[in-house]
This record gives C-alpha cells, structure tokens and sequence, in this order.
C-alpha cells in the first residue's frame, strides 16, 4: 500500500468517525433537554396533585356543612308540618344517612 492509500484510509476512518460523532452529539444534548423537560413535569404534576387534594378537602367540607343544613331544614320542615310532638323533634342526621 502507497502513502497516498494510508493517508486515504486515514481520511475515510475520520470521515466515518465524523459522521457517527455528529448524531450521537445532537442525541445526548436532545436527552439532556428531554430529562429537563421530565424534571419540569414532574415538579409541576406534584404541585397540581397537591392543589387537587386541597380543593377536594373544601369541597368535602363544604359538602358537609349543606348536608348539616339541609338535616336541620328537614327537621324544622317537619316540625312545622306535623306538630311539636312529631318524632322528628328527636331526631339525630344519622337516621337520615
């Protein structure tokens, strides 16, 4: 083999080794970017999960100040319709529940 033929495997060796080089770049700084990106998710998920469990603890509490109201306006309801003696006088919101 002459000079001229090493320096041409040399050439094409480094050629190749460029063309393999180059993607492999672009795909572990698009990787980077990616984890990065999941990072952000997930912080984001968690803050959305925890406003969730807030917003669903006022709900359940307001849910059980209407049901504690409309207990007592079943109550009067039926005091005014049968009387003071009627037995929803005694009554307790577990009999309705």
């Amino acid at each position: 083999m002459t000079e001229w033929g090493v320096v041409g495997v040399i050439v094409v060796l480094l050629g190749l080794l460029g063309t393999v080089t180059a993607p492999m770049i672009r795909l572990n700084t698009t990787l980077t970017k990616l984890n990065d990106k999941f990072d952000t998710l997930d912080e984001r998920m968690t803050d959305v999960s925890a406003s969730n469990h807030a917003s669903h603890r006022r709900l359940w509490e307001h849910e059980e100040m209407q049901d504690s109201k409309l207990h007592d306006h079943e109550t009067r309801i039926q005091i005014l319709e049968h009387g003071p003696g009627c037995p929803a006088n005694h009554s307790t919101k577990e009999e309705y529940t």
